[in-house]
């Protein structure tokens, strides 16, 4: 765990440090323009942006009479990603974001279609300006799935099923109060230090649980574990070259009453490839780290190419 912790304060200190030679550089257009001339010239002293971005991406494999093997497969992965940005002239900041992601995959021979992936975040953060790139925050993120999970198996050679999870089972809740640093809309920061999370599950995964074992870290017999610690969460994007856009979402959680040597950690890392307006190929890695959930470094990768909209 101590390589891990040291891997992602890397990470973050990389992230940081590149933002600010970044941003030295290429500021926005409504950057270089005073803050209060911007606040006072637009919609009656407020400002408002609603932007994001849609994805259908196919993966598609196929053999027939293959002597080296193989199995046809098919995926389809449906993703967006869209924020809200409102402040008025009196220093009030409102920043949402809503994730989706979500996907599926035919295997032949199979009598089941399998996850490719499935998340399910939205994020909301309310501030009052310090300055003109720092403010007070208060941080709402709630993190669970929109479909089923299973655990696949065979018995008598016969493919089977376990239900295993579900809807807001187990979701992850989490509230702070701290501080947030945004200069573009290509980076942000928040440092929470007050911190509470939650872990909720349906008592029906837990109610049968035998002695000593838990789901996703709640006790038999509950429906939530809790926690109080701090929280660093941040938004990164960056262009690497010509059309090639790298974007990262990043958090890690230190709990203050038990394991504090164990960091959460979460990061996305998302990469797309601009073909033309419509058509992108798109490269995602993503890490996550949480003892609770499981004890030990769960990877997802997925690559694709597909349909893009901007907006």
């Amino acid at each position: 765990m101590n390589f891990k912790v040291i891997l992602f304060f890397s990470f973050l200190l990389f992230a940081l440090t590149s933002s600010i030679y970044a941003q030295e550089e290429e500021e926005l257009a409504e950057e270089e323009i005073p803050f209060d001339a911007v606040i006072q010239s637009e919609m009656g002293g407020k400002r408002m942006k609603f932007y994001g971005n849609t994805r259908f991406n196919f993966n598609q494999a196929y053999f027939s009479n293959w002597i080296s093997g193989g199995e046809s497969a098919l995926t389809f992965l449906y993703g967006l990603d869209y924020n809200f940005n409102y402040s008025d002239r009196n220093g009030f900041v409102w920043d949402s974001n809503l994730l989706l992601s979500i996907g599926t995959t035919y295997i032949s021979g199979s009598k089941f279609l399998k996850k490719a992936d499935d998340r399910f975040e939205i994020g909301s953060l309310v501030g009052k300006q310090i300055n003109q790139y720092w403010s007070y925050s208060s941080l709402l993120n709630i993190k669970t799935q929109l479909l089923p999970g299973y655990r696949f198996y065979n018995e008598n050679d016969v493919e089977m099923r376990e239900k295993i999870s579900q809807f807001l089972s187990p979701m992850i809740l989490q509230v702070g109060l701290g501080w947030y640093y945004k200069k573009t809309n290509d980076f942000r920061l928040n440092l929470s230090p007050v911190t509470g999370r939650a872990i909720i599950v349906s008592k029906k995964y837990t109610e049968n649980l035998v002695e000593g074992a838990t789901y996703f870290g709640v006790d038999a017999q509950k429906r939530s574990k809790l926690f109080f610690g701090a929280l660093i969460s941040g938004f990164y994007k960056r262009e690497i070259m010509k059309n090639i856009i790298w974007e990262n979402n990043f958090s890690f959680y230190i709990n203050y009453i038990e394991n504090i040597q164990n960091v959460d950690f979460d990061w996305n890392a998302n990469i797309r490839f601009k073909v033309n307006n419509k058509v992108s190929g798109n490269f995602t890695l993503h890490l996550l780290y949480d003892d609770d959930l499981l004890s030990d470094l769960q990877v997802r990768e997925l690559l694709g190419l597909g349909i893009n909209i901007d907006l």
